[in-house]
């Protein structure tokens, strides 16, 4: 008895098993890239799935700033770029997410309420990417 697999055209079985995967795991341009080749599809399925929505690096980066809210800009930009997202994408995305300085506010006034001394709340946002005048604004409130 033939497997299935040799009845499916190799160009239908890699579209089929590259849409499967996107439609898994929400992936940037780049990643999606780097898939196919890793799997020896061919590129050209990359355009079909754009054209199809697919892979949307603006989507991503608007799920990923709304995700990390937690994190400073620096911090989403950088894991963004790291992902292969424009810089005017990670702009957009973060312009829609809530003001940098009210998120770190927000995050040293629970860290407050935990009992933390201002030294340590400052290193933690420092660490999750926020900016010193963020940073700054938050612990001196």
């Amino acid at each position: 008895m033939r497997d299935w697999r040799e009845l499916v055209p190799p160009d239908e079985d890699a579209r089929g098993k590259f849409f499967a995967h996107l439609l898994r795991k929400t992936c940037t341009r780049q990643q999606a890239k780097e898939y196919l080749s890793c799997m020896k599809f061919p590129e050209s399925l990359l355009n079909e799935a754009e054209d199809a929505g697919l892979v949307d690096d603006l989507a991503y980066a608007r799920l990923f700033a709304d995700g990390h809210a937690s994190w400073g800009n620096a911090k989403i930009s950088h894991e963004l770029a790291m992902r292969g997202v424009s810089r005017e994408n990670v702009r957009l995305a973060l312009d829609e997410i809530a003001d940098e300085a009210d998120r770190a506010r927000e995050i040293a006034e629970g860290l407050r309420r935990s009992g933390l001394e201002e030294r340590k709340i400052r290193a933690r946002l420092m660490s999750r990417g926020f900016s010193g005048r963020s940073v700054s604004e938050a612990v001196r409130e």
